[in-house]
């Protein structure tokens, strides 16, 4: 009876074993799909009228894509990142990639497309108008057991940003180029 008990139990570990490492080395070419959901904070200065100054703002990221492999997939980023004054939209051609094929991996990230300024709510008087940005990123996955892993990402982002300001005496345009380190983490599915 004692010896039953033991082979059952060697071979429930080793089919577990087995299971588990099957979940964690398939993820990153199980599917050609690649979704992200990251939020964060951008930590930076923007010059404004000479000055700078420097702030910390929220963002959330979006992407979707199509994985070619583990170390390129091609898709679309867009999100909301929320500045001094203004609510930026970017809509950004997305590369993002993995390095190993294992529990644990270096990823990368590279955005670049333009951020809009059509949600964000504006003052009497002023204008906003999006601009450029680019932002690329490096980081770590942390694969789970279900084909999903968590994320945590470092990176920059450079988004320009003009604005007109109409008051009684005259009119103030500025353009405004934010400069700021990013860290986010997320879920990648």
């Amino acid at each position: 009876m004692k010896r039953l008990y033991l082979i059952t139990l060697i071979l429930l570990t080793a089919l577990t074993t087995q299971a588990q490492q099957n979940s964690t080395t398939d993820f990153p070419t199980a599917r050609p799909y690649l979704g992200m959901v990251e939020i964060g904070y951008l930590y930076g200065s923007s010059t404004s009228f000479g000055v700078k100054t420097y702030k910390t703002s929220p963002t959330v990221q979006v992407f979707n894509g199509y994985r070619f492999n583990k170390m390129f997939a091609l898709g679309v980023t867009t999100g909301f990142d929320f500045y001094e004054n203004v609510l930026v939209t970017p809509v950004a051609l997305g590369l993002r990639g993995e390095l190993l094929n294992s529990r644990i991996s270096p990823i990368y990230g590279l955005d670049a497309g333009y951020g809009t300024t059509a949600l964000s709510s504006e003052n009497s008087g002023q204008k906003t108008h999006g601009g450029w940005m680019y932002s690329p990123a490096f980081g770590i996955r942390a694969n789970t057991d279900n084909n999903t892993a968590f994320t945590f990402t470092v990176g920059y982002k450079n988004q320009r940003v003009e604005t007109r300001q109409v008051n009684w005496n005259g009119t103030v345009d500025q353009e405004i180029n934010y400069k700021r380190l990013t860290t986010r983490i997320g879920f990648m599915f």
